[in-house]
């Protein structure tokens, strides 16, 4: 299917204009979303920041499906919550998100790709780490709980096996660990400073890699005899390091968190393991660096603290307090820097309640505000770093798949392109037994549609998430893929075939804009789409139809989040 001239006419109509273009309390006592207010505002000035507008009911009820659930709302309830004249609504949606299961796995899904990049699997599958992820925040364990879990994980505990992707996944590489641990638990980027002090940054020093590195230094792969693959813990207490500006002189450093120096208890040689390893009994220290890793960041470091408030807040704002978020340093400060201080106290505060911070960051103005620019105003005057104006974010792989396939109504479509996809064999399958393997199987080849997404829109394994930057291999993928070609025409009930049913064209671009793009159509998009329709014949009406719905999907409004 090709586009027409007049579908791409309303492709570029649909750009955004901004991609174009108290009460008598201390701080310490305020909410947190009036806590975040207080801070941002007071901030404008000094950038002589014009602040947008709160967002429309359309705008919010988008953004917090995407933020909160990972897909846009349904046409149904997209209308539903826009004509509402409920005064909490806001607030009441966010509460209802983040009691379902679509919330645990939205946060499964971001921290599975902020913690393991798209790395592929080794020992743990994608679905187990990911059933562990979605369990924790469904329960709301404090995130504290999950970092400490993730780093002390050795794999053997069944319960908490899942956990131990982190380690060995990465092959228990030490140079890899050392850097990932400090990027994404500490938000510092130590790898510049592994043979010498970083060049760049004052801040990192050889010794905060090699401190860092004493706690994985140890930790090797074991073999079980039943094949699985575990860690074992080798006794090391210290490491030695060369810097290359001074080859003749070896320093020595015990292990650190950053520039705190930690102390390990000695035990008699002979006696430090609970039982003498061997190439057939894995070693377990009787006290481990890495369990000591796990207790020390999880409870006593504020940068791990400052790292995740960093974090959950460029989740849900589109860019950090500290930006790049693995750089925290004294050349690089906060945009915000008092508030980050009390967000990361607070959050402490809170015994690290994820769901909570998240609610209540739902329910500042600064999360509210509107991602266009007031009229009149400069862009320079609205720097990203002031969150005067909602700074848009670009759908991941993820949310896009889930997004288009809520848009297109084809959830029927797509069970049919998995069911011709199994083979006749399985699909005959009558056993109880086997009906666990039919799932697995149709859970796998979902997870092939959504990795054609991720192959297009994500980013390289092992590399964090990219900004969004649209390409013309992406723009293509929206004209010829067969997994999105096939959801378009009419058929199965979805919206094609809704749109289809309806007589009259404004009750057809209704439909339309607010299946894909969780608002109605302005009078000028009404046009457009009356024109579209009255100019195609009969016969012809079907494919004037799908082809409205697939230039509103290729749309740079679908691709971002505002």
């Amino acid at each position: 299917m090709r586009p027409t001239i007049a579908v791409l006419a309303i492709f570029f109509a649909l750009l955004p204009s901004s991609v174009i273009q108290a009460e008598d309390v201390t701080s310490d006592e305020l909410p947190l979303h009036r806590l975040i207010d207080e801070h941002i505002e007071a901030r404008f000035p000094s950038w002589n920041a014009v602040p947008a507008s709160l967002c429309s009911d359309a705008e919010f009820v988008r953004r917090v499906y995407l933020d909160l659930t990972g897909t846009i709302p349904s046409a149904r309830v997209a209308y539903s919550f826009i004509a509402s004249e409920h005064l909490e609504k806001r607030t009441t949606l966010v509460d209802e998100l983040q009691s379902t299961e679509q919330y645990a796995r939205r946060m499964a899904t971001y921290f599975d790709v902020a913690l393991m990049e798209r790395r592929p699997d080794k020992y743990v599958t994608s679905k187990d780490w990911r059933s562990y992820l979605a369990d924790s925040f469904m329960s709301n364990k404090p995130f504290n709980q999950i970092a400490a879990e993730i780093l002390g994980a050795d794999g053997v505990d069944e319960s908490l096996r899942p956990a131990a992707k982190f380690y060995l996944d990465r092959d228990v590489d030490k140079d890899t660990l050392v850097r990932d641990i400090g990027r994404l638990f500490l938000g510092v980027d130590l790898q510049c400073a592994q043979c010498h002090d970083h060049p760049d940054i004052d801040d990192y020093l050889h010794q905060h890699y090699h401190g860092l590195s004493v706690f994985v230094a140890g930790s090797k792969t074991f073999k079980q005899p039943d094949g699985t693959m575990v860690l074992q813990e080798m006794i090391t207490r210290e490491v030695e390091f060369t810097s290359v500006f001074s080859p003749d002189t070896t320093q020595k450093t015990g292990p650190r968190l950053i520039d705190a120096l930690l102390e390990v208890p000695e035990f008699t040689a002979g006696e430090e393991y609970l039982e003498t390893p061997s190439r057939t009994v894995r070693a377990i220290p009787k006290f481990s660096l890495r369990e000591l890793l796990a207790d020390k960041v999880s409870h006593e470091s504020p940068e791990f603290s400052r790292n995740v408030v960093n974090r959950l807040w460029a989740m849900m704002m589109g860019r950090g307090l500290v930006h790049p978020l693995d750089m925290h340093h004294s050349s690089n400060p906060p945009s915000h820097p008092d508030l980050l201080d009390r967000l990361s106290k607070r959050f402490a505060e809170s015994q690290f309640d994820t769901k909570k911070f998240i609610r209540l960051l739902t329910l500042s103005d600064a999360y509210q505000r509107s991602s266009l620019i007031p009229e009149g105003v400069a862009p320079a005057n609205v720097p990203p770093e002031s969150f005067a104006v909602a700074n848009m974010k670009g759908l991941s792989p993820e949310q896009l798949f889930d997004s288009l396939l809520t848009a297109t109504d084809a959830d029927r479509i797509l069970a049919q392109q998995i069911d011709e996809a199994l083979t006749e064999q399985t699909l005959d399958a009558a056993e109880p037994e086997e009906s666990d393997k039919l799932i697995t199987v149709r859970e796998e080849l979902r997870a092939a549609h959504v990795a054609e997404f991720v192959s297009l829109f994500g980013t390289p394994p092992g590399q964090s998430e990219s900004e969004f930057s649209a390409s013309l291999p992406q723009a293509l993928f929206f004209a010829n893929s067969e997994t999105i070609s096939a959801w378009l025409p009419p058929r199965l009930g979805n919206l094609s075939e809704r749109l289809v049913s309806l007589v009259e064209p404004d009750a057809v671009a209704h439909e339309l804009y607010l299946s894909v793009l969780s608002r109605l159509p302005v009078e000028e998009e009404l046009a457009i789409v009356r024109e579209q329709l009255q100019a195609a014949p009969a016969e012809q009406r079907r494919t004037a139809i799908t082809e409205l719905v697939w230039s509103l999907l290729a749309s740079a409004e679908f691709r971002l989040n505002h």
